[in-house]
């Protein structure tokens, strides 16, 4: 079987008969390969719309995908929790 891009083809996908005539589709003999089908993730979490910051006198519009109810220069010092993959003991030193 020639390549699908050999000469003497009619474009991918297709190869020479064996007597010589014309073209055949390869998609008979031809299998699928691929990930299965899966789940979307899941939408992002939202929050009302038109949510101002609680601090009073401020009007900082905030973001829909905000879970605080202050803006960034109102809102407290949280603490950081790093999250992902953690080095191994032998990386990490």
């Amino acid at each position: 079987m020639r390549h699908p891009f050999e000469e003497g083809t009619e474009g991918p996908g297709a190869r020479i008969r064996p007597d010589g005539k014309g073209c055949e589709s390869r998609m008979s003999d031809d299998r699928f390969r691929g990930a299965s089908v899966r789940n979307l993730p899941r939408p992002n979490k939202t929050y009302g719309s038109g949510r101002v910051c609680a601090e009073p006198g401020c009007e900082t519009k905030l973001s829909i995908y905000s879970k605080w109810k202050y803006c960034w220069q109102h809102e407290p010092v949280h603490s950081y929790v790093p999250r992902g993959k953690r080095k191994s003991r032998s990386e990490a030193a």
